[in-house]
C-alpha cells in the first residue's frame, strides 16, 4: 500500500440500478440497501458495491482471521480449499450468505 492510498465507504440505497455484490457475487436489486466504496489502492482505483450482510461477513471473517490487505478474503473468488475452511463459519454466523454462495452443510 502507498502513502496516497485511500478508502471511503458508506451504507447506501442501491437506487438508479442493480449492482453485483463483491462478495457473493449475487445481484443487489435497486432499491435496497447496499455497502458503497470507492478509494485508491496499490496506484489503482476502485468502486465496489456490497450486500449489507456480505460485508458484515466479510470484515467478521477478517476480524476472526486476521486476514486484510492482501490476504482478505473475497468469499465469490476463493478455491476449494477456502470455501471448506470458511464454509462451516459462514453457516453458523452468517447463514444469509452462506445461501448466497450456496454453501450448504456436509
Amino acid at each position: 500500500m502507498s502513502y496516497d492510498d485511500f478508502h471511503s465507504g458508506r451504507t447506501i440505497k442501491a437506487t438508479r440500478k442493480p449492482h453485483t455484490c463483491e462478495q457473493c457475487g449475487r445481484k443487489i436489486e435497486a432499491e435496497m440497501p447496499a455497502y458503497y466504496a470507492a478509494g485508491k489502492y496499490d496506484g489503482h482505483f476502485y468502486t465496489q458495491h456490497e450486500h449489507v450482510e456480505c460485508r458484515a461477513a466479510g470484515m467478521a471473517y477478517a476480524e476472526t482471521t486476521d486476514l486484510w490487505g492482501e490476504e482478505f478474503t473475497w468469499f465469490q473468488h476463493a478455491d476449494h480449499d477456502m470455501r471448506a475452511d470458511f464454509g462451516p463459519w459462514l453457516l453458523e454466523h452468517h447463514p444469509i450468505v452462506a445461501e448466497r454462495l450456496n454453501i450448504e452443510p456436509d
